[in-house]
């Protein structure tokens, strides 16, 4: 006679390796889907790119720092400028290394969907106009928290709405212009931000989202000001 836990623990047994065989195979099979958009994509011919959007950087209403004043004739001139912060040049400095550059935001988008889009050859490229953004939101989120740093709040708010505008996924430049938003009662701008947040095709949506929206209630802000 078969003892009933043998037959317990064969069952159990064989219950286990057909769910490890169907995981497997399911597994496999995306896998197997995956490879095979690859090769499909490293088919694709060459595409015009002539209907990316490109970013272009208003270089002209960004607050870059005032070049010193020319000295007058008789020597003495205005009173030279107190010296930039070294870490607001250099933030400079690397968004006016990107003024001849291409720059296109493909967050969220993999080398596979940008190959079946544009083609192979162009990946290089494309991968550079990304590497180009990421610099640039990167630079941008940097500057704002050094003029904020530097008490210069309304440059700041200029910089991080441009990155936002952009639609950066650094949630630093959604949190700094949230905060002047609530402080100045703006809370119209602040929903917005919100909006835009959720729209970018990044993991990190959800998360700024669910921040900003905290930012939002006006019960805690005024608590947190007593």
């Amino acid at each position: 006679m078969i003892s009933p836990i043998f037959t317990t623990v064969v069952i159990g047994f064989l219950s286990i390796m057909i769910y490890m065989k169907v995981t497997t195979n399911r597994f496999n099979t995306g896998d197997e889907k995956r490879l095979e958009r690859e090769r499909e994509s490293n088919s694709i011919r060459r595409k015009s790119l002539d209907e990316l959007e490109y970013i272009s950087i208003p270089f002209d209403s960004l607050p870059f720092s005032a070049p010193a004043p020319e000295n007058t004739e008789d020597g003495e001139g205005s009173p030279a400028p107190v010296p930039e912060n070294d870490a607001i040049k250099k933030d400079e400095e690397s968004i006016l290394a990107l003024k001849d550059k291409k720059i296109v935001n493909f967050t969220g988008v993999s080398n596979t969907d940008l190959k079946l889009t544009y083609g192979a050859p162009n990946l290089p490229l494309l991968t550079e106009y990304d590497q180009n953004y990421t610099a640039l939101v990167k630079s941008l989120d940097s500057w704002g928290a050094h003029l904020l740093g530097a008490g210069r709040r309304e440059e700041a708010r200029k910089i991080l709405e441009f990155a936002v505008e952009c639609r950066t996924d650094l949630k630093s430049s959604y949190m700094a212009l949230a905060d002047m938003y609530v402080e100045g009662f703006e809370f119209d701008k602040l929903d917005h931000l919100t909006e835009v947040a959720g729209s970018i095709n990044s993991l990190m949506s959800a998360p700024i989202v669910r921040a900003l929206k905290e930012k939002g209630d006006i019960n805690k802000y005024v608590e947190a000001k007593k």
